[in-house]
């Protein structure tokens, strides 16, 4: 039985710029339903399993390439990762990943580049049912000598750097490359976003921020007053706010736990139930929001071979799969992820705001005071385009 090697690379950088901006209609899907689900299981692995409890993921890339994965695989292998991606119809399953990564591979790669990748060993052939696959999922199929694994490293961190323009240079060392590796499954989401609205980057202050109820360190606080949409949510007790990103449909939410110990009771919630319920009640609140957000760059290496069997598959790392490459079954011997988030006012031109939401208002009146939203403690952001989570990670310190 032959190894495979499954990696993932995602970077997302928010910046800012003048764009016009439409006001989207989002619209929620099963599909996003099901990803919501599956994306939130994962960060909360990821969170519990890490030592460092900044983290970023792209949960999405996981998604699509064990979609694509599971084209080839059978039994319990397929069960496993349908059960997770939230479906018991595999073709159809197929049909709505295939189509997603169609889909953002072929948007603007100024902000979005969606890509993946099949390299194959020299030795062997894909068959002819995978290979249609993954064309369908817009990939590219090459080959590769595996069995000299630093030129094999060499390739994959030269294919990730470009994609990623330079964001994730090195995703993989020559000890991740098994000489022996059949074939590898590579996806890469890089998006670099632009702020609808800007924050001042003179209005960045150090403030105080709360690790824990005993530890409080300063961090650089960026500040924002404006019309925002707005959620609370008592049962799992949060405040959430959207910042919309001037690319069509992209959004950043923001869920700041109620208290300053809350954050992993709240992950544990969002597994259950996901973030999209909450995200579709989100309105204006009738007053601006006082935002307080700590400006962040974070980088995540994950090992997701334990992180996957903690979310249910564990198959697909013993078990092999017959309908890959067609000399022999493979097995999975490493899933990884390399990530990365800067999330700052670069580039903001002080002053410059269109209106997100206008409220109507009697000239007599006096305006509500703004709701304070302090991003003072560990919270949870995710990054959607319309009802996808594409990222999603958390900020602790």
């Amino acid at each position: 039985m032959k190894q495979i090697l499954l990696l993932f690379m995602a970077t997302i950088a928010a910046t800012m710029a003048q764009f016009d901006f439409t006001f989207p209609d989002y619209r929620r899907t099963s599909l996003g339903d099901s990803i919501d689900i599956a994306s939130m299981k994962l960060l909360k692995e990821i969170y519990d399993g890490s030592s460092d409890k900044n983290v970023v993921a792209s949960p999405l890339g996981v998604l699509i390439l064990l979609s694509l994965y599971g084209s080839g695989s059978e039994g319990k292998n397929r069960e496993e990762i349908m059960q997770l991606l939230g479906s018991n119809d595999y073709k159809q399953l197929s049909d709505s990943y295939s189509q997603l990564s169609r889909k953002f591979s072929s948007m603007n790669p100024s902000y979005l580049t969606l890509a993946n990748k099949v390299l194959v060993s020299d030795k062997f052939s894909v068959t002819d049912k995978f290979s249609g696959t993954a064309r369908e999922y817009d990939s590219e199929v090459s080959s590769i000598d595996f069995s000299e694994p630093k030129v094999a490293a060499d390739v994959i961190n030269d294919w990730s750097s470009k994609k990623t323009k330079g964001m994730i240079s090195d995703p993989v060392s020559e000890s991740d490359i098994d000489p022996a590796t059949a074939i590898a499954l590579l996806n890469v989401i890089f998006f670099q976003g632009h702020w609808h609205v800007p924050f001042n980057a003179s209005e960045t202050k150090e403030k105080e921020f709360n690790i824990d109820r005993s530890t409080v360190v300063k961090v650089p606080m960026m500040h924002l007053e404006q019309s925002l949409f707005y959620w609370e949510d008592k049962d799992m007790g949060v405040q959430m706010v959207e910042l919309p990103y001037k690319e069509t449909k992209f959004r950043m939410i923001v869920v700041l736990p109620n208290d300053i110990d809350g954050l992993p009771e709240v992950l544990k919630k969002t597994s259950e139930k996901g973030l999209l319920e909450n995200v579709f009640r989100m309105s204006p609140p009738g007053a601006d929001i006082s935002l307080d957000m700590p400006k962040f760059e974070i980088r995540s290496k994950i090992d997701l071979n334990s992180i996957l069997q903690k979310v249910g598959v564990s198959s697909i790392f013993q078990n092999g799969s017959t309908g890959i490459v067609k000399e022999s079954s493979v097995v999975v011997s490493k899933a990884l992820q390399e990530a990365f988030v800067k999330v700052d006012e670069e580039g903001a031109t002080a002053g410059a705001f269109t209106g997100l939401v206008a409220v109507p208002m009697s000239s007599l009146s006096q305006p509500p005071q703004p709701i304070p939203f302090k991003v003072d403690r560990p919270f949870l952001y995710a990054i959607l385009h319309d009802d996808i989570i594409v990222f999603a990670g958390t900020y602790a310190h």
